[in-house]
């Protein structure tokens, strides 16, 4: 099996199926992972699960599937076994599945929580902070060990803007994504002598099909730069963030680890 093996999360719908469809066509082969595999259509992104993987194997790549609720150790370990299982090897993780919503259905749909301040529902806050973080930290514990034995491994994490400044109405989110970044920088320390590097991207806004179906709950800037022409004062799109998780699972990037990496176009430009 050429090329290398790379597991997503989250994988069938919004940014991580960008990410999917952008390495399979560099000659990456594509594991996903997702809650179900009715995921892909709860957006209006897909219209079904062979449809995605279909689309990823015309680049004359391998691309599987399995579900797995990442917010539960043992069904994470399952889906990590059956990756190794199916290609031997893993080159690289992008532990992407998350998200600002508050959704609690089988498909993880829904919109922002009614009150998505400080002063969120508490049952709200740990479902936002389960999708966020322990997705993130339960993916990874499974597959570390496997990097570790291999002697090699490439980790990226997915973080946000949000993690690093005050944010009103996404306290939850933000919170979640903070412990994300700091998971990061805390496992590439620990994981250089095992030669397996871990950084982190932090997208600022995304015009993926959670982000539109959301618009009504999203802030001012939001909606004024969703349809800008401006090269950087606009809201992204997929295929802007792309491109830099390929960079970090290339060999270009083999001493590059520790790093948060910003896709924002500038807009904060703040250090972290």
């Amino acid at each position: 099996m050429k090329g290398k093996n790379i597991l997503i999360t989250g994988g069938t719908r919004g940014l991580g199926l960008e990410y999917a469809k952008y390495l399979s066509s560099k000659g990456y082969n594509i594991g996903l992972t997702d809650i179900s595999e009715k995921a892909c259509t709860i957006y209006g992104e897909s219209k079904s699960l062979e449809f995605v993987l279909n689309g990823i194997r015309e680049n004359k790549v391998e691309a599987f599937f399995w579900a797995a609720d990442l917010t539960k150790q043992e069904e994470t370990e399952r889906m990590v076994e059956r990756f190794i299982s199916k290609f031997g090897v893993i080159d690289g993780i992008i532990a992407n599945a998350g998200g600002d919503i508050a959704g609690q259905g089988k498909n993880a749909e829904g919109g922002k929580a009614e009150n998505n301040s400080f002063n969120i529902d508490k049952l709200e806050h740990e479902n936002i902070f389960d999708r966020n973080y322990y997705t993130c930290f339960n993916t990874l514990k499974a597959i570390i060990p496997y990097m570790k034995k291999q002697g090699f491994g490439k980790v990226i994490t997915v973080s946000s803007v949000n993690a690093v400044f005050g944010v009103e109405k996404e306290t939850a989110y933000s919170v979640a994504k903070a412990g994300v970044l700091q998971l990061t920088r805390s496992l590439a320390k620990e994981l250089r002598k095992d030669g397996i590097n871990v950084n982190c991207i932090m997208p600022g806004p995304v015009k993926t099909g959670r982000f539109m179906s959301t618009l009504k709950g999203r802030n001012k800037h939001d909606l004024e730069k969703i349809n800008s022409k401006s090269k950087l004062d606009r809201v992204a799109s997929p295929e802007d963030i792309a491109p830099v998780v390929e960079f970090l699972f290339s060999d270009a990037s083999d001493f590059i680890s520790g790093e948060l990496i910003r896709v924002d176009g500038g807009l904060f430009p703040q250090p972290m």
